[in-house]
């Protein structure tokens, strides 16, 4: 949706390119699947309201009436590449249950098996706000997660993620590979960062959540879906896993035609790199997928090197079991919820808690499937 002088309307060009790119990729063998939003104001448009809702029950109305259309544009529009669609309305609590998280999983592979591309919006029709993803970056990520996916992008309005905000600093440079997502200096516990523009702090964490499940993430602008290529043609080079990070190679007119076939293919925006290691296991696919209920700081020990990581494991969860306390449930009733551990302002691990009732917290019961480290714990290994 674009929102201008003109009131909301749909940005069909952009729309009509991202339907375009996806039919390339299906026509060379990938499975893609489309975490979208704009229910919301869709809903204004067709109601022709000129401002967004503010109470909460008009807001899930609103949406309603918005989400059908949506669909109706999406229909069209692939219907012209040759494509079936279909939409799977999620919430968080189809990621607090493992069996659930499951369902949902496989009824996505389904879709992709029987050659349909799945939309997946957030439920925003019946989501309360203390339920909710918060974002599509979020929701991307964790779908990426629970599939397992080859790689996840990530669409903003500017070319690249940045040393620092290129509207406030000119110095600041774009960076075109990130290898150790967990290394990069940015907090995201803060609603802002000084890297990017705004909301770019959210596709930090959210490329953190699928590093940490060995998943490549790239963040590029979304007026040029089309350069999602350059990212697969980098992934392809480098096989898929860790990429080096150089200044983007600059072939002068001089240079012999051996010289520039031997450059390596850059990303139009930015790559995280996939985590190198063993594949994540299913409970510790889930358990980056819980969404986050808080955080917990960790200040000691204040060294964590040389520990095995069971050893690792086991003293983070024993620290972070004391400071669950003030952490409060996401709804009434009794779930699971994850929560990211720091250590020295660094993400070591995530924690599969368990939030009864009363909103008490507490470590879940199974160590084997209450902890996973993250890169930057597993690297004190």
């Amino acid at each position: 949706m674009t929102s201008d002088e003109r009131g909301q309307r749909v940005n069909v060009a952009n729309l009509s390119r991202l339907v375009e790119v996806i039919a390339d990729l299906a026509y060379k063998g990938f499975k893609v699947v489309l975490v979208s939003s704009g229910a919301v104001g869709m809903g204004c448009r067709e109601l022709g309201l000129k401002k967004k809702p503010t109470t909460p029950a008009l807001k899930r109305a609103v949406a309603g009436a918005g989400q059908s259309r949506i669909m109706r544009v999406y229909s069209e529009l692939f219907e012209t590449v040759g494509l079936k669609i279909a939409q799977l309305l999620v919430s968080q609590r189809d990621f607090l249950e493992q069996q659930r998280w499951a369902e949902i999983r496989d009824t996505i592979a389904a879709c992709l098996e029987a050659g349909v591309v799945p939309i997946i919006n957030e439920n925003d029709t019946t989501n309360t706000d203390g339920m909710r993803f918060g974002d599509n970056d979020n929701l991307a990520a964790l779908t990426a997660v629970q599939l397992g996916a080859a790689g996840v992008f990530l669409f903003t309005d500017v070319d690249y993620l940045y040393t620092a905000n290129p509207n406030l600093d000119p110095s600041a440079e774009p960076m075109r590979v990130v290898n150790e997502a967990f290394e990069l200096d940015v907090d995201t516990r803060e609603p802002g960062s000084s890297l990017g523009t705004g909301g770019m702090s959210t596709k930090v964490a959210a490329a953190r959540t699928a590093h940490c499940a060995g998943i490549p993430c790239g963040i590029l602008h979304g007026k040029y879906p089309e350069r999602i290529f350059s990212f697969l043609n980098k992934l392809d080079e480098d096989g898929g896993s860790t990429c080096t990070t150089r200044t983007s190679p600059k072939v002068a007119e001089s240079d012999t035609p051996s010289e520039a076939d031997s450059a390596e293919p850059e990303p139009e925006g930015t790559l995280f790199a996939a985590r190198e290691g063993e594949q994540r296991t299913e409970a510790e696919r889930w358990i980056l997928s819980l969404p986050v209920v808080g955080d917990v700081d960790v200040p000691t020990p204040e060294n964590l090197e040389n520990l095995s990581p069971c050893d690792l494991r086991a003293t983070l969860l024993a620290a972070a079991a004391e400071s669950l306390e003030g952490l409060q449930s996401l709804s009434g009733t009794a779930h699971d919820g994850g929560v990211r551990v720091f250590h020295q302002k660094s993400e070591v691990a995530r924690m599969r808690v368990i939030l009864d009732e009363e909103g008490a917290c507490l470590p879940a019961p199974e160590p084997e499937q209450t902890i996973v480290l993250t890169p930057a714990a597993e690297s004190l290994c």
